[in-house]
């Protein structure tokens, strides 16, 4: 894998492009020196993660059948005060919206992303912070 970060010449605005030729911008506060124009670094790591991790769990429910009308994850994380300021703790809620999946079937699929699938989540669980999975299955 490859990917080539630009400074963009402004404060601490960043530009990577990926090798397949998708783009993603970091940026800083004002107060050290950025520019506020695109999401922090610690904010892509964890929009990544939950994005592997979110993938995971819809292709495992579709490999299942089961119909998604909706799926949303939401993060709670929290960090370490002192320097580097690692993710010690991060909570995930999922709202699932599905007429036919069971209670086990999003247990078993978020199961599976956390302990055999998820990249992004095992290099959060290695580096030593903590992973907690909520879900509301809402049938409909």
């Amino acid at each position: 894998m490859e990917v080539a970060l630009q400074w963009l010449g402004e404060g601490l605005h960043f530009f990577a492009q990926t090798e397949d030729g998708h783009s993603l911008a970091f940026d800083s506060p004002r107060a050290v020196g950025g520019t506020e124009k695109a999401a922090r670094p610690m904010a892509g790591l964890l929009s990544a993660m939950m994005a592997c991790f979110s993938a995971d769990v819809v292709s495992i429910l579709r490999k299942k059948r089961r119909t998604l009308r909706s799926f949303q994850v939401r993060a709670q994380a929290q960090r370490r005060e002192e320097f580097p300021k690692v993710f010690t703790h991060v909570k995930l809620h999922l709202h699932i919206v599905s007429p036919d999946a069971l209670p086990e079937d999003v247990e078993r699929a978020t199961e599976l992303s956390r302990t055999k699938y998820c990249s992004a989540m095992a290099m959060f669980q290695a580096a030593g912070c903590t992973i907690e999975i909520g879900y509301h299955l809402e049938r409909n």
